[in-house]
This record gives structure tokens, C-alpha cells and sequence, in this order.
């Protein structure tokens, strides 16, 4: 008897989605000793919050019905203790398990169990149904369920349901499952564990889908298998964070051989389809740039400012520092007039726009500047770098490559090591092309001045023989 495995089999009611801004109105807790019920636990809570309305018409459970009905921290002792040592179950286990954790953590109590999903382990038992919700499972099963979408009437149906699952247990589904750090459980119950196990400990990128296929999220890693599983641990309680895990349903992944590789195959693929949960990528841009214009009196003016969507720029800077050191080099260089230059001034008044002098203008003088500013602008484009990046590649007959070509990431892909070539152009497939960005080109700048023994530098396309 003391080695028998306790489950405690629970169902909760709450004001919403999400453990940090919602909680519990009711909850109902079953003990079960693998044979029979020894013990149970049932009560409304007072939420001390509003309950919406759509959810007032759901579970039938109101601000009246909860008026006095016992706070949470009125009953945590009673329920910590109930839970504390037993195996979790629920269904779609860590829903409630995120309330009953957040809530019991508030109140000062620190509890953590070994958990078992009915959705999932219904999946592997009952296989081929049409739903695995608990409504459809229990039509499809013959379990009597009365008080829907009320905690014990729900709880009640899922012991059935659990001890359906453990009278057909013939593989010993529950004693692995039901391990503490049992990956399977800790998957959201939409992903099935075979896709999560076919994840490889290699780098690459990989990609979370919704039940329609549509992207909803990008990521790199050393190790794929590792860094999704990252995902799935903790018990961050966020609204954000668990409508994101309800919302996945599978996942995909590209091996890639190096970790510069999938840094730029995940920026890529965000600019490509822009996933709803991809957010600090996305703001990733240049913050400065210098621009040309002529001003009224005709002169060519070069000056630093914030970078503005759909304006060009003839170079981007990360930092005003580095924009400021470029216009002066081409100040010093070319002799330019440094009144007819601009450094950029944060929450400066720019002024009236220049005007054209009220006496005739230096038509030699105006020439003289503009062409010394035409020559710093021709030096500019002749300052861009065009080169390759060869590396390890996803087996031992391949290469990476990165054509940085005129100071953009242009492709990226992998080259056969037993092929040669002169032209890179000639090995490029239409699948390889990229959508460069300016932090893909920092990352490939900084990759080839730490490791110059990978650069091939390119003219034109021609480069030494690739073997």
C-alpha cells in the first residue's frame, strides 16, 4: 500500500483562459486509487472578479451563486493537501494545471505534480474517433456526462473515462506517461508526441502551425528537439503565452548544419510570412540613415536621419555613432562643406527649408560642391562588398553557402562538396534567394570578419574554383 499510486482526478471552472489575469469559480477534485474513488473535494469559488457574460452562460455559474462562496486562499490548505503526492489528471491537464499551480503559489504554496492528459492518453487508447473533446468522448463511449461545463459533473465523466483507459492500459501507457518530466504531457494535447520525438538535436529552425496549417511561429536553435521542448515547460501563466499553446497543432523543422545558417533561414522565413508570435524580429531594422536631397538654392545636401519607411537611404547605421563617423570620413575625404552637412539631433527643430538667396547664386560654386558630393556618393556604392561565406553543411557531402551580394544577403543554401563551379551564380537554385534584411547583413558582416578563413571574396560573380 504504500507504493500504491494516487491520482488526483480534478476539473475547474474559471472567469477565463489565462492563470495570471482570470480564476477559479469552482473546482472539483476526485481521489482515485487506480481501482475506485476514496475521496473527493467539490466547491464554488468566489473569484473576486467579474465573470463575463459568455461565460455566466456557459457554466450557468453567476456573480450570486458565487456571492458566498468560500476565496481560494480559504480553501488552499484543504486542497494542496488533497493534490500534494498524487499523479494530476484532467483533461487537457494543463489548463487546470496552470490555474491550480498559479493560484496555490499565491497563497504560498509550492506544488508540483507528475501530470496525465485524457485527451492524449484517449488519442492512443480509443484511437481513430472523430473528436477528443470531452463531450464527443464520452457520446462516443457511452459515458453518462450530466452538468456540463460544470467542475464535478465533468470531473465525474473523466474518472469514467480514466478508468476506461486503465482497464484498456495493456502497454503500460499511464506508468510512462505519468513520469514527472514525461515530455508527452507537457506537450500542448493537440501535438502528437511522434512529431515532437522526430525532432533532431542538431541546428536548424523550426515551425509551429495551427489546425488550419497556417504559421504562427519561427525559431532557431542549436538543438531543435531541445529548444521546442523549452517551449513546453514552466508555468508561465500569460495570456499571451497560453493562447499560443492552445493554438498549435503541429510542428515542422529544417536542419541547416551551422548555427549562422538558421539564424538567416528563420529571418527569412519571418519576412516571408511574418508568423503572428515572430514579434522582436520584426522591429529588428535600421534606425539611421544617410540621405541625399537638393535643397531650393540647388545645392546637394547629405545629412543623418531616422530611417522612415519607403524613403531610401544611401547607408543604414544601427547606431548614430556610426552614422556620425561615416559623414565625417566623407566630409574629410571629399572636402565638403560642413554647413551644407546635417548630424542627426534627437527632437531637433529643423527650421524653415532653405531658400534661394535674394542675390544671384554662385552657379560655379554650387557645380563645385555637388560634384564633390556626387563623387562621396559614388564612393559609397563602390564601398559594397560582394562575397561568399562557406561552411559545414547538414551532411558530410555538402557545403553551406551565403552569397552576400553589393551588401545584401542575396541566397543561402547548400552546395554538392563533390561539384565545382566558377560562376556562383550557376549554383544557385530559385529556392536558395532571400529576403535580405539589415540585421541578416550585420549577422553575415560579423560571421565573415571573425572567421575570414570561410570568405570568398567575388567579382562579379566569378570566384576561385568551389571543390
Amino acid at each position: 500500500m504504500k507504493n500504491q499510486t494516487l491520482y488526483a482526478i480534478a476539473d475547474i471552472e474559471t472567469t477565463g483562459s489565462y492563470a495570471r489575469g482570470c480564476r477559479i469559480t469552482e473546482l472539483a477534485i476526485y481521489i482515485h486509487n487506480g481501482q475506485k474513488i476514496i475521496d473527493h473535494f467539490h466547491s464554488l469559488v468566489n473569484p473576486a472578479q467579474e465573470i463575463p457574460y459568455y461565460i455566466q452562460s456557459l457554466t450557468g455559474i453567476d456573480p450570486h451563486m458565487v456571492e458566498q462562496a468560500p476565496l481560494f486562499e480559504d480553501i488552499a490548505q484543504q486542497v494542496y493537501h488533497l493534490l500534494e503526492g498524487k499523479v494530476f489528471v484532467a483533461h487537457n491537464v494543463n489548463f487546470d494545471y496552470s490555474f491550480l499551480h498559479h493560484q496555490l503559489k499565491e497563497c504560498g504554496y509550492h506544488w508540483s505534480a507528475s501530470r496525465l492528459c485524457t485527451v492524449r492518453l484517449s488519442r492512443k487508447v480509443f484511437q481513430n474517433l472523430p473528436s477528443y473533446s470531452l463531450g464527443r468522448l464520452c457520446q462516443s463511449l457511452k459515458i453518462p456526462l450530466n452538468d456540463r461545463h460544470r467542475a464535478a459533473g465533468d470531473a465525474r465523466a473523466t474518472v469514467q473515462l480514466f478508468e476506461m483507459i486503465l482497464a484498456r492500459d495493456q502497454e503500460h501507457i499511464l506508468a510512462k506517461a505519468s513520469l514527472l518530466k514525461s515530455k508527452d504531457q507537457r506537450l500542448p494535447c493537440n501535438i502528437p508526441l511522434e512529431q515532437f520525438e522526430r525532432l533532431p538535436q542538431t541546428p536548424g529552425v523550426y515551425m509551429f502551425r495551427n489546425k488550419a496549417g497556417k504559421l504562427l511561429y519561427v525559431g532557431k536553435a542549436l538543438n531543435i528537439q531541445k529548444r521546442v521542448n523549452s517551449h513546453f515547460t514552466g508555468n508561465n501563466s500569460g495570456p499571451r503565452r497560453q493562447l499560443f499553446l492552445r493554438e498549435i497543432h503541429s510542428i515542422e523543422h529544417e536542419e541547416t548544419g551551422t548555427e549562422l545558417m538558421a539564424l538567416l533561414r528563420e529571418c527569412h522565413l519571418i519576412k516571408q510570412y511574418w508568423p503572428v508570435y515572430n514579434k522582436a524580429l520584426k522591429k529588428y531594422e535600421p534606425k539611421f540613415g544617410l540621405i541625399d536631397y537638393m535643397d531650393r538654392a540647388g545645392y546637394l545636401r547629405l545629412c543623418i536621419g531616422r530611417v522612415v519607411k519607403g524613403t531610401p537611404a544611401l547607408a543604414y547605421f544601427d547606431r548614430v555613432q556610426e552614422s556620425t563617423k561615416c559623414l565625417l570620413q566623407l566630409i574629410e575625404t571629399f572636402n565638403l562643406d560642413t554647413s551644407l552637412c546635417s548630424f542627426f539631433q534627437e527632437n531637433r527643430d529643423p527650421g524653415p527649408r532653405p531658400r534661394r538667396p535674394a542675390g544671384p547664386i554662385d552657379e560655379i560654386a554650387v557645380e563645385l560642391h555637388n560634384a564633390r558630393v556626387q563623387q562621396a556618393i559614388e564612393f559609397l556604392q563602390q564601398q559594397k562588398q560582394s562575397f561568399l561565406v562557406l561552411d559545414k553543411g547538414r551532411t558530410a557531402n555538402e557545403t553551406s553557402y551565403i552569397y552576400y551580394k553589393n551588401n545584401n544577403v542575396h541566397a543561402l543554401g547548400y552546395l554538392d562538396s563533390t561539384l565545382s563551379f566558377n560562376h556562383i551564380e550557376e549554383a544557385i537554385k530559385a529556392t536558395d534567394l532571400c529576403h535580405s534584411n539589415f540585421y541578416m547583413c550585420q549577422l553575415v558582416r560579423q560571421h565573415a570578419e571573425r572567421y575570414p578563413q570561410q570568405v570568398q571574396h567575388v567579382n562579379s560573380g566569378e570566384i576561385d574554383m568551389l571543390r
